[in-house]
C-alpha cells in the first residue's frame, strides 16, 4: 500500500469547509480506534469537521478513550428519516407545507385515529465527506456494510490509507507531520493505543521510533491508562516483590547461628 502523500493530504485539508471522514475496518482493534479518535480530535481543533464511522459497534474496552461516543455506524446517508413505530396503519397520507420560509411536514391520520406524537422517531442524516482517511483498512472490503451503503460518497472522495503494526504510532507521526495540535486528550488516546498493542513495549514490532513517539506524547501531557504489572514481566527479567521476599528469607541464617558457640579442643593420639 502506498504511503500517504503528505503534500496532497495537506492541500485537501486546507480547502475551506472541507468535510473529513476517518473510517475504521470491521471489528477494529483497540489500537485502530485509539489512533482514529486522536486524529479526529486533532483535526477538530483546527476547524476541520471530522466524522468517525465503523460498521460494527465498538466494544466496551474502547469506551475509556476520549471521544469514543462520537463513532457512528452510519455514514454518507444524507436523508433525515422520521418514523412512527407501530402506527403505520393509522396514517392516511403525508404532505408538506412551506409557510414563512419554514418547512412543515403534515401527517394526516385515518378517520377516528389520533396519532401518538410521543412515539415519533428521528433518524438523523450523517455527513458526507470530501476526504476519507482509512486507518487499519487494507482493502475497501474491510469496511463491510459501511462501504456498500456509502460507496458513492467514498469513491468520490479523496482517499488516504494508513496502516502498520502500531497504528497509534503512525497516527502520532502523521499528526506531527501535518503540524496538528496535540493536547492531553489526543496524546492519551495515542499512548493508550501504543501500550495496548505492544503489550507495554514487549512486542517485536517495538522500535526506537515507538519509544520516541511515547516520549513525545508524555511530554504533551498523556495520561497512562494501564501500567504493566509484575505478572507481565518475562520470567526472571525483573525481580518481583515475591522473588525479593524469597531471596530475603533465604539470606537469613538459621536461628542457632546467633547462639553462643563452645569450641572444645581435642587431642590427637
Amino acid at each position: 500500500m502506498a504511503k500517504i502523500d503528505l503534500n496532497q493530504l495537506q492541500a485537501v485539508l486546507d480547502k475551506p469547509n472541507v468535510q473529513v471522514a476517518v473510517l475504521l475496518p470491521q471489528n477494529p482493534s483497540f489500537d485502530a480506534v485509539a489512533g482514529t479518535l486522536a486524529l479526529k480530535l486533532a483535526l477538530d481543533k483546527v476547524g476541520r469537521k471530522t466524522a468517525v464511522a465503523c460498521t460494527d459497534p465498538l466494544t466496551v474496552e474502547v469506551h475509556r478513550l476520549v471521544a469514543a461516543n462520537t463513532v457512528t455506524t452510519e455514514f454518507g446517508n444524507r436523508n433525515l428519516i422520521i418514523s412512527f413505530p407501530g402506527q403505520t396503519e393509522s396514517v392516511d397520507k403525508i404532505s408538506y407545507n412551506v409557510e414563512g420560509g419554514e418547512l412543515q411536514l403534515v401527517v394526516t391520520p385515518k378517520a377516528g385515529v389520533i396519532l401518538d406524537h410521543t412515539k415519533l422517531k428521528f433518524i438523523p442524516s450523517s455527513a458526507g465527506a470530501d476526504v476519507v482517511i482509512m486507518i487499519g483498512v487494507r482493502d475497501l472490503a474491510d469496511l463491510g456494510e459501511l462501504y456498500s451503503k456509502s460507496k458513492d460518497v467514498i469513491d468520490n472522495a479523496d482517499q488516504f490509507w494508513l496502516d502498520g503494526p502500531i497504528l497509534s504510532q503512525e497516527v502520532a507521526k502523521l499528526i506531527q507531520q501535518l503540524r496538528l495540535p496535540v493536547d492531553p486528550d489526543v496524546a492519551s488516546n495515542l499512548l493508550a493505543g501504543i501500550e495496548q498493542v505492544t503489550n507495554h513495549y514487549q512486542s517485536p514490532a517495538v522500535s526506537a521510533d515507538t519509544f520516541e513517539a511515547a516520549a513525545f506524547l508524555m511530554r504533551q501531557g498523556a495520561h497512562r491508562h494501564d501500567v504493566a504489572t509484575t505478572a507481565q514481566y518475562p520470567a526472571g527479567a525483573i525481580p518481583t516483590t515475591q522473588d525479593q521476599d524469597q531471596a530475603q528469607v533465604q539470606a537469613q541464617p538459621e536461628p542457632d547461628w546467633y547462639e553462643p558457640k563452645i569450641y572444645r579442643g581435642t587431642s590427637v593420639s
